[in-house]
């Protein structure tokens, strides 16, 4: 019995790696460019983030403290820029401070997804096809990281990034959209040179996101396939 459970327990992580890839999928092509430019969108986005976190406590996460902390983070991460907008006009906070909040609170959420699909994706056991799409999944979250960083550093430090029109990235909500577009061309190493980052700070996390875009591949995947392989291989 508990070994049925134990596979049972298996085959739903597994199957969850792939509904999670999906979503990210949706949530970094279709939702953010959408939510940019229409309520609609923004609303498909907070739908994909529900769905997201959804499948991670009921899931992965085996831990009441970890379900608890994803769920909270997901709660700021939802009504985080209404409440700041009602704090911010009540303790006269400039608008940079109250994005920069909801920023380091996406980025906080983001970390501990992050990690928690990295656990799974690379723990014992046989590899499925699943988990190669969890680690694609894990591919796609860290260039969702790197987005928000690169945020919180046009936040912190303005023009850190030379735009192909003026007046910066735009509001919060393209803003998201124009550095999660900046985050996929610079881990996939396409490089299309309309946004450059021009503060060392910001150039520093373009090249460390560059070489991580080039590594995963060759070896975590690599170490994937290889795993497989040894478990396939009778002993002796």
């Amino acid at each position: 019995m508990a070994v049925d459970e134990l596979g049972r327990r298996e085959r739903l992580v597994d199957a969850g790696l792939s509904t999670l890839l999906l979503l990210q999928g949706v949530t970094l092509f279709v939702a953010i460019p959408l939510g940019a430019r229409s309520a609609a969108g923004r609303m498909l986005l907070d739908g994909c983030h529900l769905a997201f976190a959804a499948i991670c406590v009921g899931v992965l996460a085996r831990h009441r403290i970890i379900q608890a902390g994803v769920v909270a983070a997901l709660l700021l991460l939802l009504g985080g820029p209404a409440l700041m907008e009602r704090l911010g006009a009540d303790l006269h906070l400039q608008a940079f401070a109250r994005h920069e909040t909801i920023a380091v609170v996406a980025f906080a959420f983001n970390g501990g997804v992050t990690a928690l699909i990295a656990r799974h994706v690379f723990s014992p056991g046989r590899v499925t096809v699943h988990r190669v799409r969890g680690a694609i999944l894990l591919y796609l979250n860290v260039a969702a990281l790197f987005a928000i960083a690169y945020g919180l550093v046009e936040l912190a430090v303005p023009d850190a990034f030379r735009w192909p029109t003026a007046g910066g990235p735009g509001p919060f909500g393209v803003h998201n959209a124009d550095f999660t577009y900046f985050s996929l061309a610079t881990i996939t190493t396409t490089g299309y040179g309309d946004v450059a980052p021009i503060h060392p700070i910001a150039r520093s996390l373009a090249n460390l996101e560059a070489v991580f875009g080039q590594l995963f591949p060759a070896t975590l995947l690599a170490r994937l396939v290889s795993r497989n392989i040894s478990l396939e291989q009778p002993d002796g």
